[in-house]
């Protein structure tokens, strides 16, 4: 059995059950937000096999160009690859917002904020059994016991958690009237996510320094988050809802 399954596993419950518990918590105690996790869950699959992966190595073949060359890689071919992640992943994982059923959940922005913390979330779950997937196929991790993949958990449940911030970012934006600007934002938070992971796998910073990228965005999406949330207020008989607007 390929050694990262059970830490693959272990790693999507626990975020399935932190994560949830979070959106269960901050969006006032109902369940209806949880449930549109399940949407995302298959879209890193269906845009790594279907979209981002066609697509690279598709005009990789008409430029006559190796993807797999490192620093050899001509510029704005590393740039071209770069940008499929973000471009294409905070695209797909809105598109479950253009359903029926989903569609009603995230009429205010408000409720958007929620729809889109869920659908990101769900994607960032299934991105972690996706890539597990992907490792287990790989001979050249087959050598380690599954314990040492603890740093796969510590990744995968803080880049969870981030992908649910751009996708309600996108959301929140769109739901006021500004969809170009929210997608930008997600975008290039997601860029900046990815930047020092890329750096380090052309060898040109250390993998401590790459980690810095990933600390920098989780503490500017904890600052947005809590400026844009809405919150609760108890009145002596009541719990009242409220906007940060207000």
């Amino acid at each position: 059995m390929p050694t990262i399954l059970p830490m693959a596993i272990i790693t999507i419950v626990a975020s399935a059950l932190l994560w949830g518990a979070f959106l269960y918590a901050y969006s006032g105690r109902t369940w209806r937000f949880v449930r549109l996790m399940v949407w995302g869950l298959p879209l890193s699959a269906v845009v790594n096999l279907f979209v981002k992966s066609p697509v690279g190595q598709g005009v990789g073949a008409l430029a006559g160009i190796d993807p797999g060359q490192g620093l050899d890689t001509p510029v704005w071919f590393l740039v071209f690859l770069f940008l499929l992640a973000p471009v294409f992943e905070e695209l797909i994982k809105v598109a479950p917002a253009l359903l029926p059923s989903v569609r009603p959940h995230a009429t205010t922005p408000d409720d958007a904020l929620w729809t889109g913390l869920a659908l990101g979330m769900g994607f960032g779950i299934g991105e972690a059994a996706y890539l597990g997937w992907q490792i287990a196929l790989s001979s050249a991790y087959e050598q380690y016991a599954w314990y040492m993949f603890s740093g796969f958990l510590g990744e995968r449940l803080v880049v969870v958690l981030l992908h649910g911030f751009m996708t309600a970012l996108l959301m929140w934006f769109a739901a006021r009237g500004r969809p170009v600007i929210g997608y930008l934002a997600a975008v290039g938070a997601h860029a900046l996510l990815n930047s020092g992971a890329m750096l380090f796998q052309l060898g040109l910073v250390a993998e401590g320094v790459a980690g810095l990228s990933l600390l920098v965005v989780l503490v500017v999406a904890v600052i947005v988050f809590e400026r844009i949330r809405p919150r609760y207020r108890r009145d002596e008989s009541d719990v009242v809802y409220y906007s940060a607007d207000d």
